[in-house]
């Protein structure tokens, strides 16, 4: 018995890490309350996450997710809220051109409004992922998060697409989002930016990798 609450126990790390994860997630979500700290809060995840998984020094997640919140906080949030008035405009546009049929040019006013939500919603996930890893301004924020989209399409669709599951499930099914309210509250978010760090951690090492290539060519 003695052995299985031992710290070094695989199952009481499991549980654990379970324990962090649940925290990180309530953590997330009462950032998350203002709306327009959304976007802040999604970097202060990545970062809590990709220290759970690190473990490179003795930084505890939550800890790690305030940092990575309160570093995003200006830049993110203005970005955040660029990104979300785009959203509503071409949210508004779509409906009002799917209720009312406007010169008999319904569906492709409907297709670019789409089109455009989904562009809006890969550059905001995109830019919180690269400001959880990089410290950079907000002009390159946006500049290299339409790098990234280039050179990992796949990447990065996916990780939009795992990053606005919610807002997609809520919409197609808000009765089974509604059950799902205490997984939601516990560890749907955590679990779904653990994959978004999984999927991006291949490129951000790329990245890493050539900045110390060229810091090394420079010396």
């Amino acid at each position: 018995m003695r052995s299985i609450f031992n710290y070094e126990n695989k199952f009481m790390q499991l549980l654990m890490t379970m324990g962090d994860m649940i925290i990180l997630n309530l953590m997330f979500l009462l950032c998350c309350l203002p709306v327009v700290t959304i976007g802040a809060a999604q970097a202060g995840l990545c970062t809590g996450l990709r220290k759970l998984t690190d473990k490179d020094d003795d930084t505890s997640p939550a800890a790690a997710f305030m940092k990575g919140f309160a570093n995003g906080f200006g830049k993110i949030t203005i970005a955040y809220s660029i990104m979300l008035a785009l959203i509503l405009l071409t949210g508004y546009t779509a409906a009002s051109v799917a209720f009312y049929d406007v010169n008999g040019v319904k569906g492709a006013p409907v297709v670019l409004s789409i089109v455009s939500l989904c562009i809006c919603a890969l550059f905001q996930t995109t830019i919180c992922t690269f400001h959880s890893r990089f410290s950079c301004t907000l002009w390159q924020l946006f500049r290299n998060a339409w790098f990234m989209i280039l050179a990992h399409p796949l990447r990065t669709v996916l990780s939009a697409a795992l990053a606005w599951s919610p807002v997609i499930l809520f919409l197609g099914s808000p009765r089974v989002f509604i059950l799902m309210t205490p997984v939601v509250i516990t560890l749907f978010f955590s679990f779904i930016y653990l994959f978004v760090n999984s999927l991006m951690k291949k490129p951000f090492e790329g990245i890493i990798q050539l900045y110390h290539e060229k810091q090394e060519s420079a010396e």
